[in-house]
């Protein structure tokens, strides 16, 4: 956290204005960051509407002005405020867009599933049950565990992309797998392999 203002840093009255703002701000000032949102606000929202849809540009500048205020005590105050809000609103875009990807990759995998061919009664009745007994058997593994071999059994993802996305290494990953897979074969012996794709079947 920054001391007292000895003097006022290079630049344009306005700057000084936005050293002055980043410090009051710093300090809990409500005042301050209102004039804040009234001098930013607009120019922020139509730049996140360049980066994500203009629908949910507002929810983004929004977003990014509260992680602002929540993480005040963690700036070091300058004049380059603006410079500094339009990086966070950069990032918070981005992510919305990152997360926007993941959540249409889980419904495209989602509806791929729904679009299996009709069984007959009989059918559906024998994979119900064994959904139940696979749902149960998946409920006695870690969250770490289950979440791997769901992302990998469920929704179609690689090693790779499942590494990506939890943000560990992909060796991480086969492990986990491996020891899931372990795990519910001694919950359900030969039933496991009319539940697993052929490229899991390795036990």
């Amino acid at each position: 956290m920054s001391g007292p203002i000895d003097a006022p840093p290079p630049g344009t009255p306005e700057r000084w204005l936005d050293y002055v703002l980043m410090e009051r701000i710093q300090n809990g000032d409500t005042v301050a960051f209102d004039e804040l949102l009234r001098r930013y606000w607009n120019p922020l929202v139509a730049y996140a509407g360049r980066i994500v849809e203009e629908s949910i540009a507002k929810d983004v500048v929004q977003e990014a002005l509260l992680r602002v205020w929540v993480d005040r005590h963690r700036w070091t105050p300058s004049h380059q405020l603006q410079a500094f809000l339009y990086r966070v609103v950069r990032n918070t875009a981005l992510n919305e867009n990152r997360a926007s990807r993941n959540r249409k990759r889980w419904t495209q995998a989602a509806t791929r599933q729904e679009a299996k061919k009709v069984k007959t009664p009989l059918q559906d009745l024998e994979h119900s049950e064994l959904r139940d007994l696979i749902q149960e058997a998946l409920d006695t593994l870690s969250p770490r565990r289950r979440e791997i071999f769901v992302l990998i059994r469920y929704h179609g993802f690689s090693y790779k992309e499942t590494a990506q996305l939890l943000d560990i290494a992909p060796q991480t990953v086969a492990n986990n797998l491996s020891q899931a897979i372990d795990s519910l074969q001694e919950l359900l012996g030969p039933k496991l392999a009319d539940f697993l794709p052929v490229g899991l079947r390795t036990r």
